[in-house]
């Protein structure tokens, strides 16, 4: 497995609506701004929209990398999952399942039909693709469409493809991984949560977890990565939601110890795939072929820390909200060279579903106390909940004078002016007419204005 270094990239200025939301709430306040939010997810979909290209085929799609024209199926079915998610309307959708269902394998061996390939895996179906369309066909309710793939044969494949462990490779017989067995898992969640494979792939992913080392890497003996300790705790929360052990609580702590929420770059994991199984003396054939797996790990973790059972941390994922909504914005296509995950589908794909996320995930758990204040709602934690609610407000100084002075400087400006007017009419240097039209007058029908002013400003949309 081989990691790329973090691809360097100027960081973008911060969007108009949060510079101007962190200038009127001060930075360092938890801020997520559902209006910032929409904007984003509005700006995606339109991405979308505009780099959708016909196959030259059968239906139309995308690739990875959004200013190629020839689809690919993984990039379509994830292209149509964002708007499935998003629950918007797309106009074409049904050329969509027309690629994919045109591009569904079918063999008479079971461990080939029902699956899809790749454009780099040699028409094998693999996991990478058949995961990620097996997850969308579901979640977009497509099983009782005519024109929809055969959702049935994609879940025999998953099934017949699960390693002897419990785990999931690219395809049988290939050493299982953290992440595809989570694209797996995922898949076979919405197809059939109860499916005895489950119950063997989460044991496969949760065990040899221990205190010592709770999270998780692209194999179980690698070193952990906050990308895949967050891709094992979403898919957790959603083949077991009720799983709630101390192991899994220790992953989270880890997770939010290592993750920094204002580190947005992105890395690819590369390995060696063989379609033969492994032999009886442990010694395999040559990899036939190289997989590249993007990973843009912020949003991840953002969205794993959504699911923490004991609620998620605000400050955390302010910080993570901001850095995802600063970059990244107007259109991926012309923010990098090829290559660079800049113009990729994979950064889009998952700052957005972390959005939706964000949109439908209720901020307080179920023994938090909720405060029901005149213009505010106050959430207080079920751990804290007999401590008085003045006791965890923060507490600001009466008198701040750097901040009265950066927000008050030209109050004391014109004070000053007036105050040595006031002394030059004492002094007999001119007189009170001279210092009334010159100086208060202005100031009386500045003031008077400004007021006016703000009363009739309305607050623009991000």
């Amino acid at each position: 497995m081989n990691q790329t270094p973090p691809l360097p990239s100027p960081a973008p200025p911060a969007p108009r609506a949060v510079r101007s939301a962190a200038r009127r709430r001060g930075a360092h306040v938890p801020v997520i701004d559902l209006a910032v939010l929409d904007a984003r997810l509005n700006e995606s979909l339109d991405v979308l929209r505009d780099t959708y290209a016909p196959a030259l085929g059968t239906g139309g799609g995308w690739y990875h990398e959004l200013a190629r024209p020839e689809p690919g199926t993984t990039a379509t079915a994830v292209g149509l999952m964002a708007f499935a998610e998003a629950g918007r309307a797309f106009e074409h959708f049904d050329d969509g399942l027309e690629l994919l269902a045109a591009r569904q394998t079918r063999s008479d061996d079971p461990l080939r039909d029902g699956g899809w390939a790749t454009q780099t895996s040699l028409g094998m179906p693999v996991i990478e693709a058949t995961g990620w369309i097996a997850r969308f066909l579901a979640r977009a309710r497509c099983d009782l469409r005519d024109d929809a793939p055969d959702l049935e044969r994609a879940y025999r494949w998953l099934l017949y493809n699960q390693n002897p462990d419990g785990g999931w490779g690219s395809l049988h017989g290939c050493p299982s991984r953290v992440w595809l067995t989570c694209l797996a898992l995922r898949a076979l969640s919405q197809l059939n949560p109860y499916d005895p494979a489950v119950d063997r792939g989460v044991e496969w992913l949760t065990a040899d977890r221990t205190a010592h080392r709770p999270a998780w890497g692209p194999t179980q003996a690698s070193r952990p990565t906050v990308t895949h300790t967050a891709f094992a705790l979403v898919t957790l929360a959603e083949a077991r939601p009720g799983l709630r052990t101390e192991r899994l609580l220790d992953a989270y702590d880890w997770l939010l110890e290592h993750l920094d929420p204002d580190d947005d770059h992105t890395w690819i994991e590369t390995y060696g795939v063989s379609p033969h199984t492994v032999s009886e003396r442990g010694a395999g054939p040559e990899p036939v072929w190289r997989l590249a797996l993007w990973h843009y790990g912020l949003p991840i973790a953002l969205t794993a820390l959504l699911r923490d059972p004991r609620g998620p941390q605000g400050a955390t994922v302010a910080r993570a909200f901001r850095t995802l909504v600063r970059g990244e914005v107007a259109d991926p296509r012309w923010n990098g060279y090829p290559g660079s995950g800049r113009t990729s589908l994979w950064t889009l794909w998952w700052r957005l579903e972390t959005l939706v996320a964000l949109s439908r995930i209720p901020l307080a758990g179920n023994a938090d106390v909720l405060h029901w204040l005149p213009d505010a709602l106050v959430v207080q934690r079920a751990h804290a909940r007999e401590r008085p609610l003045a006791e965890m407000l923060p507490h600001r100084r009466l008198i701040d004078p750097v901040g009265l002075a950066q927000r008050h400087w030209a109050v004391f400006l014109l004070s000053l002016v007036c105050a040595g007017s006031a002394l030059g009419v004492a002094a007999g240097t001119w007189g009170w007419k001279d210092f009334w039209l010159s100086v208060i007058l202005p100031i009386v029908l500045t003031s008077i204005d400004e007021s006016v002013k703000r009363r009739r400003a309305q607050r623009a949309p991000p």
